[in-house]
């Protein structure tokens, strides 16, 4: 069983040299936060998700024969980027989970990832996925099964990433029943399954992708099944099974991607496993598996807020316990290790100028962006109040960090798009993408620092230029008035459409619109 391995160290972290900061904010997923109630299996010991975070946690364990930590469906949620402080979650908690099990508590620990690792399939999220991954690596992950959002990557990518998993010197092998490269399953990545040993224990490990997943990557005359195969599900877990009978494993665990009724279906056609981890589920489950068949079917949330912890006792009458950890910055310190990916993730941004060279996307007004400062020509008490405001030190922030954010020293984050939507003019915020003409740099686009009138009002080249006529001639035309009523913001589109792409549930949970409003009310022009 490794630890972290001190000797294992990614190329880019021998040219690269950095203090150990931490990384910025990230884009929100929209998906519903919603809490399913599940059910308790007849063979696991009934173990919510703990809420009180002063909770010890895997309270009253005694030790198991192996541990497993169970993550998935990260989605790109590195770190909490420190604009809320009850954010959960973030790699670097996560490998401390890992240390007060290995090093508090002298368990044997192995990592076991389901997938999802990125949300989006942009040069950004390359190399974000290669970061995790040898970040995964250095936790002691042993197996990494594939979702739809990493097969929506350069297949070329994530091949040349791992090119053989089914070496036993692949340390993080794809594992995946019914996914196969390039048309065919010889090249050997994805591996059909993975047989783990760790402290006299072998646990069998294989996966599938379901087809409602499928048919979102594949859909009808695409062309991607040249790169990218899906065979049937139950037939390519049945031909695993086999192969991992032969190993003659203490217990067999299912990575599945697939809809609540696939996996129900697949568990039940296939019962021979005893464990299933099941993608799909709720963002924040309530941490009790439930029981189909003979299988135990594990939801262990998504955006990296938490890790499942399963406990094998090969002795009890119940063999298995599992525990649904949240993440939270009370029991779970940063750690170095992970704070040195943080730092060459941002490095990486910035060396590959992510913000210069992706494609910016024509405002949908056809109009370009002027900056506050031309905005406070006109209306200066609005503008004198802006400046004033946190909007106006919006992207100071990403560079110095947060008033009051104490949980390790910071990062600059003025290079990740992922923070510059929400941190400066001219992006979208929820879609994370540049406008023609929105900021890049301090050092090219000054005037767009700040969360600024624009982001709310609208480009303001149209209205600008219509309004300097104005002062010559003095003329009301149809053209000016219609223009000064474009960019008006009544208080229900404020609430409803602007002020939530950035102040949502991920970035602001505690906002509220008439609490804040008060804040930057600014009515008029003067």
């Amino acid at each position: 069983m490794r630890n972290y391995r001190s000797g294992i160290v990614p190329v880019y972290l021998l040219v690269l040299t950095f203090p150990l900061l931490l990384v910025g904010c990230l884009g929100s997923d929209n998906k519903e936060n919603s809490s399913e109630t599940g059910k308790s299996g007849k063979d696991i010991a009934k173990s919510p998700v703990v809420e009180n975070a002063n909770r010890e946690i895997v309270q009253d364990w005694t030790r198991p024969a192996l541990s497993l930590i169970l993550t998935g469906e990260q989605h790109g949620y590195m770190e909490p980027c420190g604009c809320s402080e009850t954010q959960s979650g973030g790699i670097s908690r996560r490998a401390d989970l890992f240390r007060q099990l290995r090093e508090d508590k002298g368990w044997e620990v192995v990592g076991i990832e389901l997938g999802d690792l990125v949300k989006r399939s942009r040069t950004q999220d390359r190399i974000k996925y290669d970061v995790m991954y040898d970040a995964l690596t250095t936790m002691g992950y042993q197996t990494l099964s594939l979702g739809p959002s990493d097969l929506q990557l350069s297949i070329d990518h994530l091949y040349s990433k791992v090119p053989n998993s089914t070496s036993a010197e692949t340390v993080l092998p794809f594992v995946t029943s019914n996914v196969y490269f390039y048309g065919t399953k010889d090249l050997g990545s994805p591996a059909a399954y993975r047989v783990i040993e760790a402290n006299g224990v072998k646990v069998g490990v294989t996966g599938f992708l379901g087809e409602s997943f499928s048919r979102k990557l594949l859909p009808e005359g695409g062309d991607a099944s040249a790169l990218v195969t899906f065979a049937d599900p139950v037939a390519s877990v049945k031909e695993a099974l086999a192969a991992l009978q032969q190993e003659q494993c203490d217990f067999l665990l299912l990575l599945a991607q697939g809809s609540a009724s696939e996996v129900e279906s697949l568990v039940k056609a296939v019962p021979e496993f005893q464990v299933c981890v099941s993608a799909g589920g709720p963002e924040d489950p309530n941490g009790l598996p439930e029981q189909v068949g003979t299988t135990l079917v594990l939801e262990v949330g998504r955006k990296g807020k938490y890790a499942g912890v399963l406990g094998y006792y090969p002795e009890e009458g119940k063999k298995f316990r599992f525990e649904l950890v949240d993440l939270d910055k009370e029991r779970f310190r940063r750690t170095p290790a992970m704070e040195e990916f943080m730092q060459v993730y941002q490095d990486l941004l910035q060396q590959q100028d992510i913000v210069g060279t992706e494609p910016a996307a024509p405002h949908p007004s056809g109009q370009t962006f002027v900056g506050a400062e031309k905005c406070g020509t006109c209306h200066t008490k609005a503008y004198e109040k802006w400046k004033s405001s946190k909007h106006g030190h919006a992207t100071e922030t990403l560079v110095s960090g947060r008033e009051g954010y104490q949980e390790v020293p910071w990062i600059s984050r003025i290079h990740d798009p992922e923070c510059l939507c929400c941190h400066t003019v001219g992006w979208n915020a929820q879609d994370v993408f540049r406008y023609e003409g929105g900021f890049i740099s301090l050092e090219q686009t000054p005037h767009l620092a700040g969360q600024g009138c624009e982001n709310c009002h609208g480009p303001g080249s149209h209205h600008t230029e219509l309004e300097l006529k104005f002062k010559e001639d003095r003329q009301s035309t149809p053209e000016v008035v219609a223009a000064r009523e474009a960019i008006k913001v009544n208080l229900v589109t404020a609430e409803k459409q602007v002020c939530n792409k950035c102040h949502d549930f991920e970035n602001s949970p505690k906002f509220n619109f008439q609490k804040y409003w008060e804040k930057v009310l600014h009515r008029g022009k003067d």
